[in-house]
């Protein structure tokens, strides 16, 4: 076994694209955690290897706000070796494809712009992102739950990276549901719930809040970060239910903002909104994935590529919906129902008239602002 440094912290945020944080020099690998790292060990890594870092997520929000669900797949390629100056050396020039062993293919073309690939990247880390073609390219039926999938990466030089992974199972929010928007009660936790999703190793739940920075001001807070990525995990299949927002966040406790993470912890504050999403995740991302003291399985990161490449090839389902709190910063109320939990509401002041949904959601309360980005 041999050590390699500590890899730098990066996860997927909402939007599907890995969120990078610098930890010094060394292979980029795959981790859901804002908590420091401890040395982890690949069996035997190559002096010099393209690392594959590719995803599949199914359903997950549409990039700028709108209400409605869409796919994404993605590539990173860099290497395991340094190139000039410290900068990892992109891989340009390979043909990317991943096949639907139900017939389609899906042609993925590499930018000279990581971006599309990585929401945020400290000046030291490079790759080269490769994307899903234009539509125009693609041969369709879309991605499914439960769909198995093969990713084939060929290199300028002529090797091949090769790897397989199934989309986990299609399943169901509970409470809230699926897409919906919904008002929960303030300062007060609420369960996010949903059904299994077959050949789930793990759930990522994430979420996105804001308008902390004008709730919070009454209290005396000056909120340092707005809007705010916060993550939860259920570290088995069999863990169904999450504590929203207090259980989010536990990655990032050496991170977040003690003030607002006190506030959190008893529930959203008047005025707030967010997207919360839950992926299911399979076993090749379970695999990969390494943060703090969370080494599901073991200390040895697990590839799941093979070939002339190393990495790792995962998929995520993805359910999602959007919680307001009442009143909104605009005034009024939010007219929207009460989130739903597993089978009743919270109880509680609502701030309106809860559960009922007015026809003109614009005249009888203001929805959200835009979210930003």
């Amino acid at each position: 076994m041999s050590s390699v440094p500590r890899p730098r912290r990066h996860r997927y945020g909402l939007d599907g694209t890995l969120r990078l944080r610098p930890l010094g020099i060394g292979l980029l690998a795959l981790v859901l955690t804002g908590c420091e790292l401890q040395e982890v060990t690949l069996a035997e890594p190559p002096v010099d290897v393209v690392v594959v870092e590719g995803l599949v997520q199914v359903g997950i929000p549409a990039p700028g706000g709108a209400p409605v669900s869409v796919d994404r797949l993605s590539v990173l390629l860099h290497r395991t070796v340094q190139g000039d100056e410290g900068l990892n050396t992109p891989v340009p020039g390979a043909l990317v494809e991943i096949r639907n062993r139900r017939g389609a293919v899906y042609p993925l073309i590499g930018l000279g712009d990581p971006s599309p690939c990585v929401s945020s990247t400290p000046v030291e880390a490079t790759g080269t992102c490769y994307v899903l073609a234009p539509p125009e390219l693609n041969v369709y039926p879309a991605v499914q739950p439960g769909d198995t999938l093969d990713l084939v990466v060929t290199l300028e030089d002529g090797g091949v990276g090769r790897s397989t992974t199934v989309v986990p199972g299609d399943f169901d929010l509970i409470g809230p549901r699926n897409e919906e928007t919904c008002v929960i009660l303030p300062d007060a936790p609420f369960p996010f719930t949903w059904s299994a999703s077959e050949g789930a190793w793990a759930y990522v739940a994430e979420t996105q809040i804001y308008g902390l920075t004008e709730a919070l001001a009454p209290r005396g807070i000056e909120v340092e970060v707005d809007p705010l990525f916060l993550l939860g995990l259920s570290v088995s299949a069999a863990d169904t239910t999450i504590a929203f927002p207090a259980e989010f966040g536990v990655f990032d406790r050496f991170d977040l903002q003690r003030d607002v993470a006190v506030v959190l912890q008893a529930g959203m504050p008047p005025g707030t909104w967010a997207q919360v999403a839950i992926a299911a995740v399979e076993r090749n991302y379970v695999n990969w994935i390494r943060g703090g003291n969370f080494n599901p399985s073991g200390t040895v990161r697990i590839p799941s590529v093979t070939g002339d490449a190393t990495g790792f090839f995962g998929a995520a389902s993805t359910r999602w919906a959007e919680v307001l709190v009442n009143p909104p910063p605009q005034g009024g109320v939010y007219a929207a129902p009460r989130c739903r939990t597993a089978g009743s509401f919270q109880g509680g002041s609502y701030g309106g008239e809860p559960g009922r949904v007015s026809p003109d959601r614009e005249r009888a309360g203001p929805r959200p602002p835009a979210r930003r980005r």
